[in-house]
């Protein structure tokens, strides 16, 4: 049941688990538990949150996290043969914004990442050209649908959530009604 891009037996020899498979994410967490440890109680850093192999730093020194860097890039590759990405590290202000996850959060709230919306109008677009849909397609529409939208809730979203229900739904609000202020939706009668 497995779709033959997420196996690793279909891998080509000496690449890793694809991404998106839950093994990854499970062994990216026992692997990367050993940088979590170095990092809180080696070198102490207070405001430190990772997401499988996204991490990020809090601090008020740029100098400090300069300095953090050069000691996580050491650590990664002596202790566990890995490399920071060159282009997706940066140290800047928090109130510039922390663009993770899907999200973009500042210090007072917290967007859902453009490319994650263009990604789910391109889907709506999909759903509605596969027109008419049987009852198997509709619950994975619907699934699909409400994956985004609690993603979506993460955030400050309502307009966003109602603007997507209103100008992108198009033939899918025969079939769908939102549910508590467009939260999520279900099937319609």
């Amino acid at each position: 049941m497995i779709p033959p891009q997420k196996s690793l037996f279909n891998a080509p020899l000496g690449h890793g688990l694809p991404i998106g498979n839950l093994t990854s994410q499970f062994f990216a967490n026992i692997y990367l538990n050993e940088l979590d440890q170095f990092v809180k109680h080696r070198l102490k850093c207070r405001y430190y949150i990772r997401y499988v192999d996204d991490f990020i730093i809090l601090d008020k020194s740029k100098k400090n996290l300069h300095k953090l860097k050069q000691e996580i890039t050491e650590f990664l590759q002596k202790k566990l043969s890995l490399k920071l990405h060159p282009k997706k590290w940066a140290v800047r202000n928090v109130n510039e914004g922390i663009d993770i996850l899907g999200y973009f959060i500042k210090p007072n709230h917290i967007l859902v990442r453009k490319r994650v919306v263009k990604n789910f109008k391109k889907k709506l677009f999909q759903f509605q050209s596969d027109l008419p849909l049987n009852k198997v397609n509709l619950d994975f529409v619907l699934s699909c649908i409400n994956s985004y939208y609690a993603h979506f809730m993460y955030a400050n979203s309502y307009k966003l959530r109602k603007h997507l229900w209103e100008e992108h739904f198009g033939v899918l609000k025969a079939l769908l009604e939102p549910v508590d202020d467009f939260r999520y939706f279900k099937l319609r009668g």
